[in-house]
């Protein structure tokens, strides 16, 4: 089982923080969210891994000390130049089974055998995760017919939403609609397929989902996965990252 993970972005909206740390190697509670996702990667059954790198890509590849990580198999490719959440796949060897592949700031417990699992069952083309989201909001909404006459009036509801996780499960095939060299992201890929008629999938789950992409997230991330780390990760994998390689703070430089 293979996946690819996307950890090339600059983290702007992260900013000052990742003037020094790149965001995958940002700790949530003092382990970088990359090695977390890597763990819960190899738990399920995952055994090669490449990371698609940019911004900073030489701290993320020194994390790690080779090509060797906690009974993983990594390789690394590099982005020249930002080329989206779908870009970067032009730069790999064609796929020879289904991959994963996923963005790499993504606090998750979903469980990533059963949505693989689910994927080759379904005979999609591509299986995109979905997280459920809600918003409420703050005031009431109104909805008028063509006539301008009041036909709903509901007080500070709140609305649900299905969002793209950041995990997909592709297969080969879809990638010869990637033209090589250019800027592509994924939302744009699996339309190109849809309108050849492919099946894409959703994979709906009802566990925690949160990125890290502002302050704000990986705080509250950082409190989640405080609060119950066990939810994701094992007893065994949180020993694995602080006696195999040392405290998280020295991984990322702090």
């Amino acid at each position: 089982m293979r996946a690819v993970i996307l950890a090339g972005g600059e983290g702007r909206r992260l900013r000052p923080a990742t003037h020094t740390v790149p965001k995958p190697l940002m700790p949530v509670d003092g382990i970088p969210i990359l090695h977390i996702i890597l763990l819960q990667l190899r738990s399920a059954g995952f055994t090669h891994v490449t990371l698609s790198l940019g911004y900073r890509a030489h701290m993320i590849k020194a994390s790690f000390g080779g090509n060797r990580w906690a009974g993983l198999d990594l390789d690394f490719s590099l982005e020249e130049e930002p080329l989206g959440t779908a870009g970067p796949l032009t730069l790999l060897p064609p796929f020879e089974d289904s991959t994963l592949v996923m963005n790499a700031d993504l606090l998750t417990d979903i469980d990533f055998a059963d949505l693989f699992s689910r994927h080759k069952k379904s005979q999609a083309v591509a299986t995109i995760a979905l997280a459920q989201q809600n918003i409420d909001i703050a005031h009431g909404v109104v909805e008028v017919d063509e006539e301008q006459q009041v036909t709903d009036f509901r007080e500070k509801p709140r609305m649900s939403f299905l969002v793209s996780g950041g995990i997909y499960v592709l297969e080969p095939s879809l990638l010869t609609l990637l033209s090589p060299g250019g800027r592509r992201d994924m939302p744009a890929l699996l339309a190109a397929a849809r309108e050849q008629g492919e099946r894409v999938e959703g994979y709906v789950f009802d566990g925690e989902w949160c990125d890290i992409g502002t302050p704000e997230q990986l705080e509250r991330a950082t409190a989640a996965f405080r609060a119950d780390r066990s939810r994701y990760l094992s007893p065994k994998e949180q020993s694995e990252l602080w006696a195999g390689t040392g405290p998280a703070e020295e991984m990322v430089g702090g």
